[in-house]
């Protein structure tokens, strides 16, 4: 994966950021530990706005609903220029972009795209107390369509250094293209370095899911299959996990006792017929594991 200097970052412009240190979003300071060079990095924020009460179905008469939809996107621009004018003052690289539009997800596409971005990030409100971690359709919508590496963030900030989990699965046991795994490395190991951070893999599977096999075939199956697959890179072996678990048990939990940051893992779209489904362990896991999350997706998709 090549260096991350293209950074597209999608910003809620109604929410209030006041209450922050330094008046920024979660996902822009998180954005900001990218850039190693202020000039040579670029950041776009961008905010797709739109209420349905300004939208062409409802009517009431004399409403100038064009007027309103304007006024509405001023009040976004003016939001989002505090920020280009408070990090551009501090030498960034950043600029923005207001658009109305619906659905969002594909006018968030769109931008990512014309903008060439290398990475696309989007913020996950937590849900109540209970520090779940709902997508919105957008963002289960930007899993499903955006073409580059999807960064979904969650309010904890990163520690120092970043430490990030790369969750494999080389036997392909969800359908997934052989190359994914790789990119799936090669993106862990682009941005750890990138991040002065440090990163470990991990390989989940469940013996108990195959009760007849003979003891000890399953573990010997998938310890070949992970050593085969990470045996062509130079990796520390403390970084290096095969885990008798579920997938999904591991992705949710592992990732705590590894004091992970961002877990990096893949998400397929099926076939076109059943565009909803984007991998079993994706879909399980994606609201619930607490840490950022990284979608990476195979590149011939």
């Amino acid at each position: 994966m090549k260096k991350i200097e293209r950074i597209m970052v999608v910003i809620d412009a109604n929410e209030d950021f006041s209450s922050a240190p330094d008046g920024l979003p979660v996902e822009l300071r998180k954005a900001l530990r990218f850039v190693q060079d202020k000039q040579a990095a670029e950041i776009k924020l961008v905010s797709v706005g739109y209420e349905k009460y300004l939208g062409s179905s409802f009517h009431m008469i004399a409403v100038d609903y064009a007027a309103l939809q304007k006024e509405y996107c001023d009040r976004l621009s003016a939001s989002m220029q505090n920020l280009v004018d408070q990090l551009a003052g501090q030498g960034y690289n950043i600029s923005s972009a207001v658009r109305w539009a619906h659905p969002r997800y594909e006018a968030i596409v769109k931008e990512a795209e014309d903008f060439k971005a290398d990475l696309l990030i989007q913020h996950c409100r937590a849900y109540g107390k209970i520090e779940h971690h709902h997508l919105t359709n957008d963002s289960w919508q930007l899993v499903r369509h955006c073409p580059l590496p999807l960064l979904l963030v969650k309010d904890k900030e990163w520690g120092d250094p970043v430490v990030m989990m790369a969750a494999v699965d080389p036997l392909h046991s969800h359908s997934k293209p052989m190359q994914l795994d790789r990119q799936i490395i090669d993106a862990s190991s682009s941005i750890s370095g990138q991040l002065a951070g440090t990163f470990h893999i991990v390989h989940a599977y469940a013996e108990s899911a195959r009760p007849f096999a003979p003891a000890g075939t399953i573990k010997a199956e998938h310890s070949a299959a992970f050593s085969e697959l990470v045996g062509g890179y130079n990796f520390d072996e403390a970084n290096l996990h095969l885990i008798d678990e579920t997938p999904v048990y591991a992705l949710q939990h592992y990732s705590e006792k590894l004091n992970s940051d961002i877990v990096v893992m893949g998400a397929v779209s099926r076939s076109r017929f059943s565009e909803a489904l984007i991998g079993s362990t994706a879909e399980e896991v994606l609201d619930y594991v607490k840490t950022d999350l990284l979608i990476v997706k195979p590149s011939a998709e």
